[in-house]
C-alpha cells in the first residue's frame, strides 16, 4: 500500500490529512476487531463494512487487501469508505460503502470537510470526480475542491455546495462519460444559482 501511495506521488502528510488507509487481506481482520469491541452483530450487518452470504450465512469483510479513503460528513465524522484493489486481478478496481442508516451516497461529498475553508477563501469549488483527483490536487496545494464519488451529482450535494460557495468549475473527466456526467451537474447547479464554468482537460486527461 505504501509503495503504490508513493509511486502515485502522495506525501505522508496528504495520507494523514485525507487518514488514508488500508485494509487487511483477511476475511475477518476487521470483523473479529468489531466483535472484540461488543459491537451489535445486527449493527455489524448494517454498517456495510461487511458482506453476508446468503446461502450460508456467513458474514465477512467488505474491504479486503484495499487502500481505504475514508469518506468524511462535512463535520469530519467518517460515514463511509472508498477502496482501491491493489492487486491488478482484484476486481472491481473500485469498492463503496453501500448505503446505510448512517449514509446516504448522494448527499455527501467527498473532501469537503478538509476544502471547506479554502473554497470559502477563494469563494469557489473546483468539483471533481474521483478520490485520487482530489487527492493529486491537494498534493500541489489545489484545496478548494470536492469529489462527487463518481454518483451522479444530486440536488442535495448542490445544497451543501452552496453553504460554502456559489461559484463552482466543474473539472470531470475528458472522456464521454466524464462530459455527460458535468452536464447532470450543471442541470442541479443552475436551478440553485450557481455561477458554474466548465473546464475541460486536454487529451481525455483527468484532474490525477
Amino acid at each position: 500500500a505504501r509503495e503504490y501511495l508513493a509511486k502515485r506521488g502522495i506525501s505522508d502528510e496528504i495520507q494523514q490529512r485525507f487518514r488514508i488507509g488500508v485494509s487487511p487481506d483477511s476475511w475477518d481482520g476487521l470483523l473479529g476487531v468489531l466483535r472484540d469491541f461488543g459491537a451489535d452483530e445486527k449493527v455489524i450487518v448494517q454498517s456495510g463494512l461487511v458482506s453476508v452470504n446468503e446461502e450460508k450465512e456467513r458474514t465477512y469483510d467488505r474491504f479486503r487487501g484495499r487502500i481505504m479513503f475514508p469518506v468524511l460528513d462535512v463535520n469530519g465524522r467518517p460515514v463511509a469508505f472508498g477502496a482501491r484493489a491493489l492487486s491488478p486481478d482484484d476486481e472491481p478496481k473500485y469498492l463503496n460503502s453501500p448505503e446505510t442508516p448512517a449514509y446516504i451516497k448522494g448527499e455527501h461529498l467527498y473532501g469537503l470537510f478538509q476544502g471547506k475553508d479554502e473554497i470559502r477563501k477563494k469563494t469557489f469549488v473546483i468539483l471533481v470526480e474521483g478520490y485520487l483527483d482530489l487527492i493529486a490536487l491537494a498534493q500541489f496545494g489545489v484545496t478548494n475542491v470536492a469529489a462527487s464519488l463518481g454518483t451522479a451529482f444530486t440536488e442535495q450535494q448542490a445544497k451543501l455546495l452552496g453553504r460554502f460557495s456559489k461559484s463552482v468549475v466543474i473539472n470531470y473527466d475528458g472522456d464521454t462519460a466524464g462530459v455527460k456526467a458535468a452536464r447532470r451537474a450543471i442541470e442541479q447547479l443552475l436551478p440553485q444559482d450557481f455561477d458554474v464554468k466548465v473546464l475541460v482537460l486536454p487529451n481525455g486527461k483527468d484532474p490525477d
